[in-house]
């Protein structure tokens, strides 16, 4: 078995395994642990925080269909934070399972190859949503 291949079993059955937790945990624990981790990914490139005023007060949903849980990211002055609701309706909403969606907003997965293989979803104002999924691919 190729290094590759484990690897992606590996991740398929972590993710696998965390769809039972993240089904039954409650909306404002997910918003803490999405905001930690976009805090992880604002820390350690300095870059992408500098362009996001590329998409300065915009409103992404993020939407994981395996688990049935949502979350909200504004970003406004080179920040992003997370919300499990907004009063605002999305510039932009993406959804796919777990995994996809991890994985696009770590920049391991380039978001065009997972929208092709309609592994994603992605809805709302396009110009913005172009926008974002170049900043997301510069992460990689």
């Amino acid at each position: 078995m190729e290094k590759e291949e484990l690897k992606k079993k590996i991740k398929d059955k972590l993710f696998k395994g965390m769809n039972l937790p993240l089904k039954a945990m409650p909306s404002w624990m997910e918003a803490i642990g999405a905001g930690v981790f976009v805090a992880h990914i604002l820390e350690n490139n300095p870059r992408f925080r500098q362009r996001l005023i590329e998409v300065d007060d915009k409103v992404f949903l993020f939407e994981a269909k395996d688990v049935g849980k949502k979350f909200f990211l504004h970003i406004k002055d080179r920040d992003i934070k997370v919300h499990p609701h907004s009063s605002r309706t999305p510039d932009v909403t993406m959804s796919g399972n777990v995994s996809v969606l991890m994985d696009v907003l770590l920049g391991k997965e380039d978001p065009d190859t997972v929208f092709f293989s309609r592994k994603l979803e992605i809805t709302g104002d396009t110009a913005t949503a172009i926008h974002f999924k170049n900043l997301l691919a510069a992460l990689g």
